[in-house]
């Protein structure tokens, strides 16, 4: 896979970082724009990167790769993914996909088009935790209730008490607590229970309207799912199924969690499976690129089946913001 980076921010440092142990990815070029050339410059100095681009459109015509990797302000997912599509790339898109389902929509009808693969960058299934849950799950009896909670205090969130607006505390920048870390919640609860018959949302909103902080309520038939995320305060994070036999907690965020483990109504305990990656990218993208060498699309469209129901509930929750 010869990729084509764009963005500079936090997470495409992590990337670089990551595909430096995946040999079958390669970094051939990096997008950024123009105001922040020299950022860009010194990254793809730092991280081996031969080409830097300040416009998109030469980057998708010149630029030597055959995926594009966006990196960028959640509003700005949409557009950018259907230019890399239509310029005839796959393209890996970093959560959340996009802020509508609209959007969702015509991106995966493009993908599925012109044969691309489309991948939404959300870790939980390509990692050690999720697939030992689910496959215990029958363990636990009659589930009756999952919880996940994803708190984390916002390194920004006192620039915005003082008045300063950044792109995560802006809701025209798809900002916020649901789509920035109850989205991991979301992703979760709905690939073990499906379509929610159900979705209520109750949130703190700041000044502007922003949600600093949320609870997304969901009915699954018998199951109730309470997913709440935070970036106005903090405590421990974790994922709990609970069920009539005993409940599977993980500890930490769903999304990068340390281990999960199974615990019965008798007190006994048993370990699951441990992620000693450190939240790293690592799983998804060798994942990614497996799949794309092998020419599954079949699998690539699953995946993107399950972004379009998550998009849906996200909307639905949203809209009650």
């Amino acid at each position: 896979m010869k990729l084509g980076v764009v963005g500079n921010g936090m997470i495409v440092g992590w990337l670089f970082r990551d595909i430096k142990v995946i040999p079958e990815i390669t970094a051939t070029a990096l997008c950024v724009r123009e105001k922040s050339r020299e950022k860009g410059t010194e990254l793809a100095k730092i991280n081996g990167v031969p080409e830097l681009y300040t416009d998109y459109g030469q980057f998708l015509a010149k630029g030597d790769f055959d995926t594009v990797y966006i990196g960028i302000a959640n509003r700005m997912h949409y557009s950018y993914v259907k230019q890399a599509l239509l310029a005839g790339k796959h393209v890996i898109c970093e959560k959340p996909f996009t802020l509508s389902t609209k959007e969702a929509g015509e991106l995966a009808r493009i993908a599925r088009e012109g044969q691309r693969f489309l991948w939404e960058a959300f870790k939980i299934p390509y990692g050690p935790l999720f697939p030992a849950v689910k496959e215990n799950l029958e363990k636990i009896g009659e589930i009756r209730m999952v919880q996940c909670n994803y708190s984390q205090f916002s390194s920004r969130y006192e620039r915005y008490q003082a008045g300063i607006i950044t792109p995560a505390f802006d809701p025209e920048c798809g900002g916020g607590s649901l789509y920035d870390l109850n989205i991991y919640n979301l992703h979760f609860v709905t690939a073990l229970f499906g379509r929610p018959d159900q979705v209520q949302y109750f949130a703190n909103q700041g000044y502007n309207g922003i949600d600093t902080s949320g609870t997304v309520v969901l009915r699954f038939g018998p199951v109730l799912g309470v997913c709440t995320a935070v970036k106005d305060s903090g405590s421990p994070c974790y994922g709990v199924i609970q069920g009539t036999k005993g409940y599977i907690r993980i500890q930490g965020p769903v999304s990068a969690g340390r281990f999960a483990e199974l615990v019965y109504n008798d007190g006994s305990v048993v370990r699951l499976a441990e992620d000693r990656t450190d939240g790293s990218l690592t799983d998804e993208l060798r994942v990614f690129e497996q799949k794309q060498r092998q020419g599954d699309l079949d699998f690539c469209y699953e995946m993107l089946e399950h972004t379009l129901l998550v998009e849906a509930v996200l909307e639905a929750a949203a809209q009650q913001r």
